[in-house]
């Protein structure tokens, strides 16, 4: 019995003799690879890592291992250590088992936009924009959740003693209608050849597109003059208003952006806007 311990102890310490006797050939077979040139330890990729990999990400997982080299065939760039700052930049390329750790490998890549939160649609209902003046939005005093009126302006040819003229009507296009969001102010540059002043009562004349830019504009507009009298720029605040309507009034509301003016009224509580004929100068004055 005592044999058989002293045999199995022997074995014991001759494969422990083993194993430190490779241990010490693989710590220094990559010494004698260099053939007495100065050697330089290296990262380089432990497995496939694939394009866009981040920094981050190969450092927590252990993907490179040390590599000792021959000095003078390691390129410039080549990391013997890893370095922090490429945690937040990723891979360009895929790099292959094996394969050195370039600094030139790493790229920043830019974050995508965030997009911005979607507007709160009700249920059932389209959310449509149009740009107004000041004036219009009832001097910019509507916020989210207000009910509005809207009035539609358009020119209409009327036969007036023989002849067709044309002239501006107003009508209710929507008599109730629920404001989701109000926009930013936005500078527009203009520049005309017109007096910055204008007479009394006098609204300035649409845009030949027809926008809605309602008729209130001179509280709205910075204007500068040259020597001789002329504009040399001007600025209009501008806002949008995104209404929630149905299917119908939708395809109304775009018509009438594309085709003529519009302009907000604020309903109070318990008021109602009817919804009459249209009316004209002539309706107005008399």
């Amino acid at each position: 019995m005592r044999r058989r311990i002293l045999i199995l102890l022997a074995a014991l310490v001759l494969a422990g003799i083993s194993g430190v006797a490779v241990l010490s050939y693989a710590r220094t077979a990559d010494r004698r690879a260099l053939s007495g040139k100065e050697g330089t330890w290296i990262l380089v990729a432990k497995q496939h890592i694939p394009t866009g990999t981040s920094g981050a990400e190969i450092r927590s997982r252990g993907l490179t291992e040390r590599l000792l080299v021959p000095t003078v065939t390691v390129p410039s760039g080549a990391l013997s250590t890893w370095d922090g700052a490429l945690d937040r930049l990723r891979l360009g390329a895929d790099l292959q088992p094996k394969q050195l750790i370039m600094k030139t490998l790493f790229v920043l890549v830019e974050p995508s936009p965030s997009h911005t939160e979607r507007i709160p649609v009700p249920r059932k209902s389209l959310a449509v924009s149009v740009a107004l003046n000041v004036a219009p939005q009832v001097a910019g005093n509507i916020t989210a959740g207000d009910q509005v009126a809207v009035y539609y302006t358009f020119q209409v040819k009327v036969l007036i003693s023989k002849d067709k003229e044309t002239i501006p009507m107003t009508e209710l296009l929507l008599p109730k209608a629920r404001v989701i969001t109000i926009g930013e102010a936005q500078q527009l540059p203009l520049e005309t050849t017109e007096p910055t002043s204008a007479p009394a009562g006098v609204s300035p004349t649409p845009g030949p597109s027809g926008s809605a830019t309602g008729g209130a504009v001179a509280g709205n507009v910075n204007k500068a003059l040259s020597s001789n009298g002329t504009n040399v720029g001007e600025a209009v605040q501008r806002y949008v208003v995104t209404l929630a309507v149905d299917d119908t009034d939708a395809l109304r509301l775009v018509h009438a952006v594309q085709s003529g003016q519009l302009y907000l009224a604020l309903l109070g509580p318990n008021a109602t806007a009817s919804n009459g004929p249209a009316v004209d100068t002539s309706w107005v004055v008399k």
